[in-house]
């Protein structure tokens, strides 16, 4: 079916046409501006939310970090804080010899005579560790490490930065007499009880004739590790003081704690 032809002009037609387009084209150019400027609205907001969620972020890692810097700072100062105390422990005597002597005077039997006795001390030196031996040591530091014996032409030897602490082992013998091996096991038995004392060993018991009295004659050996510590021990008061404890009465008399607590 034909369409039915206009009786307009064409010239007519085709203007309208362009008005109706020209028309629409600014009714949606300003929507289109208002959209757009919406658009960057919300993404501009988008941004400003993520900018500040990543200052914050940064601001935490910051103070993060001030605190990691801070507690390796102060674990720096405690290690070095604890190894002065460990050289000044090697300097000090943790075991005074005055309160040793006491205790060995206290604890030994009152029919026991001591005819030698004697203190030596030793210092253990630290093993070193060879770096070619040791796997943890850094390859480059290994390779740049100069021959043993062979100094360097011009270097001077500067002297350790961290010195090892002075660590020192003790040894005591004594040597006397007693009436039986029953009093030197009695006084062993107290020795025993001494916390600081590593070993008590009995090396030598034979028997003597003194003046027509038969005796046995003893060398007690005892041993003190670096470790020891007389000063934080409980019944040092006591000795202090001039007085046994309880057990260490009951071990020299050979009575047991629970005969003594019946007789309290």
């Amino acid at each position: 079916m034909k369409q039915s032809a206009s009786f307009l002009p064409e010239d007519f037609v085709v203007e309208t046409r362009e008005r109706r387009t020209g028309l629409l084209a600014v009714v949606l150019f300003p929507i289109m501006i208002l959209a757009v400027f919406a658009a960057f609205l919300v993404t501009n907001r988008q941004w400003t939310e993520v900018r500040a969620a990543q200052a914050s972020v940064d601001q935490e890692t910051e103070r993060v970090a001030r605190e990691i810097s801070e507690m390796k700072s102060l674990e720096k100062i405690r290690a070095q804080m604890d190894a002065k105390a460990e050289l000044a422990r090697g300097l000090l005597e943790p075991v005074p010899r005055s309160v040793l002597l006491a205790v060995l005077t206290n604890t030994m039997p009152s029919n026991v005579a001591l005819t030698s006795f004697e203190l030596r001390t030793e210092q253990i030196k630290p093993a070193k560790v060879d770096p070619k031996s040791d796997p943890k040591a850094d390859p480059k530091s290994r390779s740049a490490r100069p021959a043993a014996g062979k100094p360097r032409s011009g270097a001077a030897t500067a002297p350790d930065a961290n010195p090892e602490p002075i660590r020192r082992r003790t040894h005591i013998v004594l040597v006397g007499l007693a009436p039986s091996l029953l009093e030197v096991g009695r006084w062993m038995t107290a020795l025993e009880r001494v916390p600081v004392f590593a070993a008590v060993r009995l090396e030598l018991m034979e028997e003597k004739a003194l003046d027509g009295v038969k005796l046995s004659e003893f060398r007690i050996a005892i041993r003190i590790e670096p470790e020891a510590d007389l000063r934080a021990w409980d019944e040092l008061d006591t000795f202090r003081e001039g007085r046994l404890p309880d057990e260490f009465a009951s071990s020299i008399s050979g009575v047991d704690d629970e005969s003594m607590e019946a007789k309290r």
